[in-house]
């Protein structure tokens, strides 16, 4: 497990005291480097200041292709089936980016050490759609350095879920049944305007020859290490999110439809 030092205990605290507040964090001199081991020694004091996890994490996000980051989630709300859910912006904030991923929650726990690819897919249960606000705590954060960025849990702000099936079809994939997996974010304004963003193979792993879940053995790892001895790291039923196919920006008054071919969609109203 990282160790937080006396400079990065500071801005755990500090990011702490703006997740409590609502009131975004603006460094006094910039921005200074930070390495990603700090930005995981911060993540790491932040969610125990908040007592996030005493039982250890049991969401995730994860991306990249060469350079791979994660940070563990401490909401995941389920979609209602018979309605949009409500996802309300925080005061004075108008527009936000969404991600349109899939979710796959384990069916068993992918050995830390000995994890390869198909070991990892052999540990999917199931799948579902699901949407990520992204949101951050710094000032300008989203154009902040990138260890800034995963130290404040790589500016995620909310996970909205689907319907979960299983996951076998899709862990049995092909290189080009990813590069064929559609992809849609659909937006319907106060207005009545309708914006539609498309996409097939839209995963950055995919659109650079790689397979979207090839970074779940790395997780496996990065997990064992980030909870310390006296855990397991991933475990049965844990959720993971596998990166972005779709980004898209939403206002307050959206009707927002997330959806991807061969699953049950999300609806949400960002009010």
């Amino acid at each position: 497990m990282p160790h937080p030092n006396h400079h990065t205990q500071d801005i755990a605290q500090t990011l702490a005291t703006a997740h409590r507040t609502g009131t975004a964090w603006q460094p006094t001199e910039g921005w200074p480097e930070i390495s990603a081991a700090d930005a995981y020694a911060i993540q790491a004091a932040v969610a125990t200041a908040l007592g996030w996890f005493p039982e250890g994490p049991r969401a995730w996000k994860v991306g990249g292709t060469t350079d791979i980051s994660a940070a563990p989630l401490p909401e995941v709300r389920p979609s209602p089936t018979a309605s949009p859910a409500t996802w309300a912006l925080p005061a004075g904030q108008d527009e936000v980016l969404i991600e349109a991923e899939l979710a796959f929650r384990l069916a068993s726990a992918p050995a830390a050490q000995k994890a390869d690819l198909p070991d990892a897919l052999a540990c999917l249960g199931t799948v579902c759609v699901s949407v990520e606000l992204i949101g951050t705590r710094l000032a300008e954060g989203l154009s902040a350095p990138p260890n800034w960025k995963l130290a404040d849990q790589g500016v995620h702000a909310g996970l909205l879920i689907g319907e979960a099936q299983p996951a076998a079809r899709f862990a049995a994939f092909t290189q080009t049944d990813w590069q064929a997996q559609a992809c849609h974010i659909r937006v319907q304004s106060a207005d009545g305007t309708v914006a539609l963003h498309e996409g097939r193979g839209s995963h950055p792993a995919i659109l650079a020859g790689m397979h979207p879940l090839g970074t779940l053995p790395w997780l496996a790892r990065h997990a064992a290490r980030q909870l310390g001895p006296h855990a397991s790291g991933l475990r049965t039923s844990d959720l993971i999110t596998t990166g972005a196919w779709l980004v898209v920006k939403v206002r307050r008054g959206d009707v927002v439809d997330v959806g991807f071919e061969g699953l049950p969609g999300v609806r949400l109203h960002m009010a």
